[in-house]
């Protein structure tokens, strides 16, 4: 048998219940990343039928990241006490109708509120479905299996700007927002072809033991603010690289049209998809600090060419931007998923993962204002925050790793998920 999956293809190892499971989450995270999506790229539209501020406008993003810490830690609660599917399921109807009611928004207060409740079903979907992937699948071929999910989101957004791109000139943003509500159908696959995951059933024995108390042990309590930390810092540099400021830097700064900034974001995604798979693989095999360490540091001094210092290279820009820059989102599900125990595990990834977004949450804000407050353009707003941002996420992984805060097994060589 060992001999066996050392040499099978890693696509073969997984049975249909497995790439069942795996499908339903990375389609989720698509869907998911599709409607988060579509509302930064129409955000131009919105600010300009309403006679909002971009700033304002933005900051709307603000309050859909808050409130997934919310979702993330009640879906966490349910997935450990009732299974990783029926969140996921409900987490999915979740988002999809509340994006949906947006194109029928009479005023932006409107649009605020529903958005910021879709923020709730974005933090459930993520917690239950990857905890799901990852659980089912092979422990051998995990690394590639997290880069594949985690880079499903760079499909989402490609998808998003191939749509807006489209919708958006012809048919206006609110036609945006009645196709967002297309995801709630994923539900009726996922109820009848996916299983739960073997390892919430394996540890339904420890599980019955635990409480809220048990997330206080010191040895979560230090593995949760280690993990939040990284989260923020990747929360921070993604939505500096393509929060709102990007497209509207595009837009700006370059003069370039809705199907231009939907080109160059489909760009920054393919790159985002590739660079998740390597860092995921790279994470598995070498371990978690050369997987996000080494493509921090590199993306610092491209991040000029990604913010339009030449124009002439917005597309390799872009590309970088996604393979370099935020490609190290790839180790995520395996990094959260393997910080914790199965009886804790969707709690623990729920709060980590969407603490982090809550401490990025401020940062599309942030981006614009220093444009608009701080005299410099987006582009130079955003190789600033997005530089820096790097730099400190790299810090943050190496530093542990170093001193052995985690244990080397963790962030130096090749995860093992709990048992």
């Amino acid at each position: 048998m060992n001999r066996k999956q050392s040499t099978e293809p890693w696509w073969r190892e997984p049975t249909r219940a497995q790439w069942a499971a795996f499908l339903a989450a990375w389609s989720g995270w698509i869907l998911d990343a599709f409607d988060f999506t579509i509302y930064i790229l129409a955000v131009p539209a919105i600010a300009k039928e309403f006679g909002v501020s971009y700033t304002a406008a933005a900051g709307s993003v603000t309050l859909t990241l808050l409130v997934r810490l919310v979702g993330g830690f009640v879906a966490g609660a349910a997935a450990d006490k009732w299974g990783r599917r029926l969140p996921l399921m409900i987490s999915i109807v979740w988002f999809a109708v509340c994006d949906g009611l947006v194109a029928f928004a009479p005023s932006f207060g409107w649009v605020l509120v529903l958005r910021t409740i879709f923020g709730f079903g974005m933090g459930a979907e993520w917690t239950s479905g990857t905890t799901l992937a990852m659980e089912s699948w092979p422990e051998r071929s995990r690394g590639i299996a997290s880069g594949i999910l985690q880079g499903s989101w760079a499909i989402g957004y490609l998808l998003a700007g191939v749509v807006s791109a489209w919708i958006l000139p012809r048919y206006g943003w609110r036609t945006l927002f009645v196709i967002a509500a297309a995801p709630a159908i994923l539900v009726f696959p996922i109820r009848m072809w996916v299983k739960e995951s073997p390892e919430w059933h394996a540890s339904a024995a420890r599980r019955a033991k635990t409480s809220f108390r048990d997330l206080l042990r010191p040895d979560l309590l230090r593995a949760m603010g280690f993990g939040s930390l990284v989260m923020g810092l990747g929360f921070g540099v993604y939505y500096s690289l393509v929060g709102p400021a990007y497209p509207a830097m595009l837009a700006k700064e370059h003069q370039l049209d809705a199907t231009q900034i939907g080109h160059l974001l489909a760009i920054f995604n393919v790159g985002m998809l590739i660079g998740a798979v390597i860092t995921g693989t790279v994470a598995k095999r070498f371990g978690v600090l050369w997987a996000v360490v080494l493509p921090a540091l590199l993306m610092v001094p491209l991040m000029p060419l990604f913010a339009g210092a030449s124009p002439t290279l917005l597309g390799t820009g872009a590309f970088l931007g996604g393979l370099v820059g935020v490609g190290f989102t790839g180790v995520t599900p395996l990094l959260l998923t393997d910080l914790f125990p199965p009886e804790l595990r969707a709690r623990c990834v729920g709060i980590t993962y969407h603490v982090g977004a809550f401490m990025a949450a401020f940062i599309p804000p942030l981006v614009t204002g220093l444009s608009e407050r701080g005299g410099m353009s987006l582009g130079t707003a955003i190789t600033y925050v997005g530089g820096t941002f790097e730099v400190l996420l790299a810090f943050a992984i190496a530093a542990p790793a170093l001193v052995g805060l985690l244990g080397r097994s963790r962030l130096s060589r090749s995860p093992v998920v709990a048992d």
